[in-house]
């Protein structure tokens, strides 16, 4: 691990330059860091871990996934764009960026995954929330389950919000609450925010889920 605060001016420079490109910075790249380029350098740290729930199935392994790009952000601030989140978008078939990417984050994730192991199903291309419904029920294939009205939600489940979101559920639901990981979200819980966060949501505000390994 690198000592943020030892680098010459030059070299700090070239890490915040590089923090910035994918998406863990979006301060001032003078060669000075400070906590936030030192909070920046943590998170691409643990970017590069792989933290998984308890198990070994293949839903662990994607709660696991998507949990630790927590901490990414857009750059610039609301465009939609963004080192990381252009990786995201380049999961699906609408080509470009610049356009909400909370189903593209799902798509990354299931893409990472296949990349660890053969996937039972078809892995989705969809730039749509609610369009993973239809993938579910047309392309997935009898491995994939889509509950519409929900039913208990599990970790691992995609979870298909009211409003034209999307997340993963990473912990069972518990007293009518279910903590998700989101893309295109932000603190206030918005379907169009700048960054991927942590949620707990009302199971109330689910309008579907899917189950990748029913």
């Amino acid at each position: 691990m690198m000592d943020i605060k030892s680098l010459t001016q030059q070299d700090a420079v070239i890490v915040q330059h590089g923090l910035k490109a994918l998406g863990f910075y979006d301060g001032t790249t003078n060669g000075n860091p400070g906590p936030l380029t030192q909070d920046a350098y943590s998170r691409y740290l643990k970017s590069l871990l792989v933290v998984e729930q308890p198990g070994n199935s293949l839903a662990a392994k994607l709660v696991g996934i998507l949990k630790r790009e927590e901490g990414v952000r857009e750059q610039p601030v609301n465009s939609n764009r963004g080192g990381r989140v252009q990786e995201y978008q380049s999961a699906t078939w609408l080509p470009g960026s610049g356009w909400a990417w909370c189903a593209a984050f799902i798509c990354w994730g299931i893409r990472e995954l296949e990349k660890l192991a053969d996937l039972p199903f078809p892995r989705p291309l969809t730039a749509g929330a609610w369009d993973f419904e239809r993938w579910a029920k047309e392309d997935a294939g009898p491995t994939v389950k889509l509950y519409k009205p929900q039913q208990e939600i599990k970790a691992g489940d995609i979870v298909i919000f009211t409003f034209s979101h999307i997340g993963l559920a990473i912990e069972d639901e518990k007293n009518g609450m279910v903590k998700t990981v989101e893309g295109n979200t932000s603190t206030s819980g918005s379907r169009e925010g700048g960054g991927v966060y942590i949620q707990d949501r009302k199971t109330s505000l689910i309008r579907s889920h899917i189950r990748l390994f029913a």
